[in-house]
């Protein structure tokens, strides 16, 4: 007798909650309602959570309070636990308001990564139990932001990965879309908070959210906008306080809706601009091929890579020269072995602190150099005589060597913000 078929999943909606819109039992409650609304509309509804409010950092915190140096494997094993709490707690809920649901975490929904603890690659997504969970009439809410290795070890995606998480469902599910949810009203020009004349993108091509990703602005984790693209899954980020539709990312149609063509002298019309604080300029050079190697282990131990704004690498024959863009945070272990090195004859160590990085994305020029007369003069005009441009790829990087650290300082760097994007951005 031939085996019975499993129906087909229809109209599969993968959505994910940001921390901010997890923050606590009560905005859980609110969560829960919407899902269950939305069920009731005819979606099977698969909804990847990421851990509530600040509980990835407190986490964090407790490890370095218990070791200076904890390990990989053992920060994956704590800080997978952050999402399984929001997951539990939303089913829980989704149970009280009628709506039957089943949590499960990364590994028992089959995600596949490789062996890189803290900062790990899905190889492959099963997908098994969601599919069969959902052919039950369940809402399935999945533990963002980890997965399995082949090795059966328990694994995080950095920083952001939840997103990653439920694209590489919906890509497994082939849903209709995947809703990426926030505390925003989608992709912005610009951080509202500090510039009130931000703009929405109401719609945006993959490459475009690529370079607006790799910018560090993130509101959508650069790995989740590949994954997106390579498997071709519509994407929606919009924010999870309100109705309204937000930034529609994917392969766009000729009528579109698109942001106006720039007549500007410069003819240089980015898509957004991203501000980063009290960031560190780091530079190290050794001629020492064995000093290259172990610097290189080095970093790679001690640097986010998902905190770094940007990195440059030069090293030709034996000589490594490395620099790095990033909050002095995310840099702070590192400096701290720097200084116990800088009296080595073989390698030289340069950092500059106290810098603010305006990030530009895309809309890349005719000419970087009309773009740096322009920027000049913008600058000059604010009164910021201390300042360099980095053209990078698609990018452009304008350091200021100041940081928010007096209120005059603060309000400069405002007015500094606003100049920038009502010059290179506004209508």
């Amino acid at each position: 007798m031939p085996l019975p078929t499993k129906p087909l999943l229809n109209n599969v909606l993968v959505r994910k909650y940001g921390g901010s819109s997890l923050a606590n039992v009560d905005r859980i409650r609110t969560v829960a309602r919407d899902i269950a609304e939305t069920q009731r509309q005819g979606h099977q509804l698969v909804v990847v959570v990421s851990a509530m409010g600040s509980t990835t950092n407190e986490l964090e915190e407790m490890a370095r309070q218990a070791s200076s140096q904890p390990s990989r494997r053992e920060l994956d094993m704590l800080l997978s636990v952050g999402e399984r709490i929001t997951m539990s707690l939303l089913s829980m809920i989704l149970e009280d308001e009628n709506c039957p649901a089943i949590s499960f975490t990364g590994s028992q929904c089959g995600i596949i990564t490789d062996t890189s603890h803290t900062d790990a690659r899905i190889l492959r997504v099963t997908a098994e139990r969601v599919r069969d969970a959902l052919n039950q009439g369940l809402v399935v809410v999945v533990a963002g932001f980890q997965g399995v290795s082949e090795e059966k070890e328990i694994t995080t995606l950095g920083r952001g990965g939840s997103d990653t998480t439920a694209v590489a469902l919906a890509a497994a599910l082939g849903a209709v879309r995947c809703e990426i949810l926030k505390d925003v009203d989608g992709i912005l020009s610009a951080d509202p908070k500090a510039v009130p004349d931000a703009w929405l993108h109401r719609n945006l091509t993959y490459q475009e959210m690529r370079d607006i990703a790799e910018t560090g602005c993130g509101v959508v984790h650069l790995r989740a906008v590949e994954f997106a693209e390579r498997h071709q899954v519509p994407l929606v980020v919009r924010s999870s306080f309100h109705d309204k539709p937000g930034t529609s990312i994917g392969n766009l149609s000729p009528n579109a809706p698109r942001p106006s063509t720039s007549d500007r002298e410069n003819r240089y019309r980015p898509l957004s601009m991203d501000i980063k604080t009290e960031v560190t300029r780091l530079s190290l050079s050794t001629p020492e091929a064995a000093v290259a190697l172990l610097w290189r282990e080095e970093i790679l131990q001690k640097v986010d890579p998902c905190g770094v704004i940007t990195e440059w690498l030069d090293h030709g024959g034996s000589t490594l020269r490395w620099e790095a863009l990033a909050p002095t945070p995310v840099l702070q272990t590192l400096l701290d072995r720097l200084q116990q090195a800088e009296s080595s004859h073989d390698l030289s160590v340069t950092r500059e602190d106290h810098l603010t990085c305006f990030s530009f994305a895309g809309g890349r020029p005719d000419s970087w150099l009309e773009v740096q007369k322009h920027v000049g003069e913008v600058l000059q005009g604010a009164g910021c005589p201390n300042w360099r441009l980095r053209a990078d790829g698609s990018s452009l990087r304008v350091l200021v060597g100041m940081a928010p650290d007096s209120q005059e300082s603060a309000e400069q760097l405002k007015d500094l913000a606003r100049r920038l994007h009502q010059s290179l951005l506004g209508s």
